[in-house]
């Protein structure tokens, strides 16, 4: 009987065994097929980060081509004071071209649609990357803290800078127009509207340093977002 019992408990640890090992087993082919999942989903939206912010880097560098060429467009105007009563024809074609490109107008709105899916899914957690995760969650206050600099100007542009061409020169600036006022050219006042124009693009493209951090953490989130097989 003793023989018997040893034997049974025996078996019966055995199996108790067996079944422990099945399901650590189990558990252990459940949270690899977990963990391959949340990688997969991770790398699809690697992916689209990528993507996106290689279209945004894109986008801010057809901006920066708008502000740099109506910045020097101001500058080059400037080079001009005071106007003379009577412009040469070749200064006129001149300042037509730079009063034309002293305009700009483009302003920076990067895609959000990756960072807005993980937010509005509470989904930052799925980046393994920490600093990359730091970056994205920070994106949206850095873009609105140098949005602000190109929405002053913006705002100078179209409330004082565009009144005044409008009353004085024709639509295109070309000078064609016999109604042209050339006396405006020699105002004071132009002259503050230049100079203003250009400190406000000054501002964003250099003075306030929200550009240039802008440019890092967009090449920052573009090379930590990379697929490993590129």
């Amino acid at each position: 009987m003793e023989n018997k019992t040893g034997k049974y408990f025996k078996y019966a640890i055995g199996e108790i065994v067996l079944v422990v090992i099945g399901i650590l087993i189990a558990l252990q082919i459940n949270n690899w097929n977990e963990n391959r999942l949340k990688l997969n989903k991770e790398s699809a939206i690697l992916a689209n980060i990528h993507k996106e912010f290689k279209g945004n880097k894109k986008q801010l560098d057809s901006v920066l081509y708008q502000h740099n060429l109506a910045h020097n467009a101001c500058k080059k105007i400037i080079n001009f004071f005071p106007i003379t009563s009577k412009p040469k024809p070749i200064e006129l074609d001149s300042l037509s071209r730079y009063m034309w490109d002293s305009y700009g107008g483009m302003t920076f709105n990067p895609s959000q649609s990756s960072i807005n899916a993980l937010t509005n899914t509470s989904s930052f957690d799925i980046i393994s990357n920490e600093n990359l995760r730091d970056l994205l969650i920070s994106w949206n206050d850095l873009i609105e803290d140098y949005q602000e600099e190109e929405l002053r100007s913006r705002a100078y542009v179209w409330e004082q800078f565009d009144p005044y061409f409008a009353k004085h020169f024709d639509w295109d600036i070309n000078f064609n127009d016999p109604r042209n006022n050339f006396d405006a050219l020699q105002t004071l006042e132009f002259e503050y509207l230049i100079k203003n124009r250009s400190d406000l693009l000054d501002q964003i493209l250099n003075s306030s340093g929200e550009l240039q951090k802008v440019l890092e953490t967009l090449d920052d989130i573009i090379a930590l977002s990379k697929p490993k097989n590129n």
